[in-house]
C-alpha cells in the first residue's frame, strides 16, 4: 500500500514538473519569439541594404549619359529625356551582380565583385541572448544566437522617374532604382519570411526653370545620334 502511494506521489510530482517545464517553455517562447523575429528581420534588412549599396557603388556609370535637357530658343527647358536603353542595361547589370553578391554572402563565400567575404560562415549577426530580455545591463550577456539569411527568389527591381518643383524656379529630377528581395531570417529558434525593399538614387539633378516633361529618348533622337 505504501509503495503504491509513493508511486502515485512520484507520478504526481513528475506530472507537475512536466507541466511546469512545458508552461515555462511556452511562456519563454511567447516572450522571446517576437523580439527574436523582429531583431532577425532588422539584421537581414541591414545586411541586404549594405550589400546592395556596396555593389552599386562599384558599378561604373555616368549620370550625364542618362539625361539630356532640351531647351527652346529662349533657353527655357521644354523637356528632359532619359536613355531607356542605357538605364535598362544598368538595371540588368545591377540586379545580376546584386544577386551574385547576396548568394555569396548567404553562403559565406568571397563576393565575386568586391573580392571579400561579407559574412563568415554565412552568419550575418550574432545576438546575445541577454539582448532579448530588454534589460540594459543584460544586453551583452549570455550565449549568442546566430542569425542567417536565405534568398527565396531572384532579386527584382525597377526604375522609377519623377520630376517635382524644388524651391524657387528649380526642378528636381530623380531616377531611382528600387530593389525588392524575398528572403528568410533564420535563427536557431525561428524562421521568418520577409521582403526587403530598398531604393537607390541613380540620378538626382536640379535644373533651372518650370517643371519639364520627363520622357524617354525617342527613336528619332537615337537615330540622329
Amino acid at each position: 500500500m505504501k509503495q503504491k502511494k509513493k508511486r502515485i506521489r512520484l507520478l504526481v510530482l513528475i506530472g507537475a514538473l512536466l507541466y511546469l517545464l512545458i508552461s515555462t517553455s511556452i511562456s519563454f517562447n511567447q516572450f522571446i519569439q517576437p523580439r527574436l523575429k523582429a531583431q532577425a528581420k532588422t539584421q537581414v534588412s541591414l545586411a541586404v541594404n549594405r550589400i546592395v549599396s556596396s555593389v552599386l557603388s562599384n558599378i561604373d556609370y555616368d549620370t550625364e549619359d542618362l539625361l539630356i535637357i532640351n531647351r527652346d530658343a529662349q533657353g527655357n527647358i521644354t523637356s528632359v529625356e532619359y536613355d531607356t536603353l542605357l538605364l535598362n542595361q544598368l538595371l540588368y547589370s545591377a540586379l545580376q551582380t546584386i544577386d551574385e553578391s547576396l548568394i555569396a554572402a548567404q553562403n559565406g563565400k568571397d563576393d565575386p565583385l568586391l573580392d571579400e567575404v561579407f559574412f563568415a560562415d554565412g552568419i550575418i549577426y550574432e545576438m546575445p541572448l541577454g539582448y532579448l530580455s530588454g534589460i540594459g545591463f543584460l544586453q551583452d550577456l549570455g550565449p549568442k544566437i546566430p542569425i542567417r539569411m536565405k534568398l527565396l527568389n531572384d532579386v527584382n527591381g525597377e526604375l522609377k522617374t519623377k520630376t517635382e518643383a524644388y524651391g524657387l524656379n528649380n526642378t528636381k529630377i530623380e531616377i531611382v532604382l528600387e530593389i525588392s528581395i524575398k528572403a528568410q531570417a533564420i535563427t536557431s529558434l525561428s524562421v521568418e519570411e520577409m521582403v526587403v525593399s530598398t531604393q537607390v538614387p541613380l540620378v538626382i539633378q536640379l535644373v533651372n526653370g518650370k517643371v519639364p516633361q520627363l520622357v524617354p529618348y525617342s527613336d528619332l533622337h537615337n537615330q540622329d545620334n
